[in-house]
């Protein structure tokens, strides 16, 4: 069996579909047909079924796929340390995180990776939603929680902490919390109608919250327009508290948060070097001190150890 026909299986379970996988190795669609039908006969078992809508993994291909994973990983690794590429990370990184955290604090330092790594070359995603990380092939993810997968490691790459923020105008009208309880007779913004927030003294009140949304970007400027009181991220609010945009409600009884920022890949046995690269690269411009924090005042949070399988109660930005 030939690299190129292997490197079709894994594209195909990936991307689940024949004429992608084929357009993605350019390849015909008939040639594409061609090697998966040869590579399943040397094999001596059908590896896709297939269907006019969709192709999916056999038993006898999901027990073969991490075979091939790790088989086209030693190849690559060897391949590199041969022409001595080590150090010269290259070929297509895909990366996906949310909108708002890569806007405001990733993709101002892609250039610099660029210019230290001219060879690699970027796929960027931005969604606040979790996309499907084998169907999109992604090498490298940035989210609040690491995923539950235990073929997926997650590096911590900065705490997180979470605040009552509201707009200035809007405590004016409407008056400022005392306590917890006070939060009752207040417009409250979420990422659902009922919802529960927890406090570090110990208290749980559940919120109705009369306007949902599903964008923490949005939710930021929704709350700075003076719609009411919301939890956002340290990292989200950073720069409007500091210039006065908002400003932190109940500051004496600080939310619970479980949450931190994680980059996530896959836990192949060799990484390649253009995710090394990256992960260092990020590792480096995080610490020691968060860029949304310069001056290394974020509270300690309660979190798991910085690699990690286990995954902590999600939460949104």
């Amino acid at each position: 069996m030939d690299i190129t026909s292997l490197r079709l299986f894994l594209r195909i379970a990936e991307l689940g579909g024949i004429s992608t996988a084929a357009q993605d190795l350019s390849l015909s669609p008939a040639s594409a047909s061609a090697r998966l039908n040869k590579l399943e006969e040397q094999l001596g078992a059908r590896l896709f079924n297939r269907t006019t809508r969709a192709v999916s993994l056999t038993t006898h291909g999901e027990d073969f796929l991490p075979h091939v994973r790790e088989a086209l990983d030693a190849l690559d690794t060897g391949a590199d340390a041969l022409v001595g590429r080590l150090q010269d990370p290259h070929g297509l990184l895909r990366m996906t995180m949310p909108g708002s955290f890569g806007r405001m604090y990733v993709v101002p330092l892609l250039a610099e990776f660029r210019r230290r790594f001219p060879r690699v070359d970027l796929d960027l995603r931005l969604s606040d939603e979790v996309l499907d990380v084998v169907g999109g092939a992604f090498d490298l993810l940035i989210r609040n929680a690491p995923l539950k997968d235990s073929n997926f490691v997650a590096r911590r790459l900065a705490k997180d902490r979470r605040v009552l923020v509201a707009a200035p105008d809007y405590l004016e009208r409407r008056g400022r919390p005392l306590q917890i309880d006070d939060l009752r007779q207040h417009d409250c913004i979420g990422f659902q109608h009922r919802s529960t927030w927890e406090f570090q003294t110990g208290e749980t009140i559940g919120i109705e919250c009369p306007v949902v949304m599903n964008e923490g970007e949005a939710m930021r400027q929704f709350i700075e327009a003076g719609g009411g009181i919301g939890i956002k991220s340290l990292w989200n609010a950073a720069h409007s508290l500091r210039s006065g945009a908002l400003v932190e409600v109940l500051p004496d009884k600080p939310l619970v948060t479980r949450s931190a920022i994680w980059m996530v890949y896959p836990s192949h046995r060799m990484v390649p070097q253009k995710v090394r690269a990256m992960v260092a690269f990020l590792e480096e411009a995080f610490s020691p001190t968060t860029p949304w924090d310069p001056r290394g005042a974020d509270s300690p949070i309660e979190s798991p150890s910085s690699t990690s399988n286990v995954n902590p109660d999600p939460q949104s930005d």
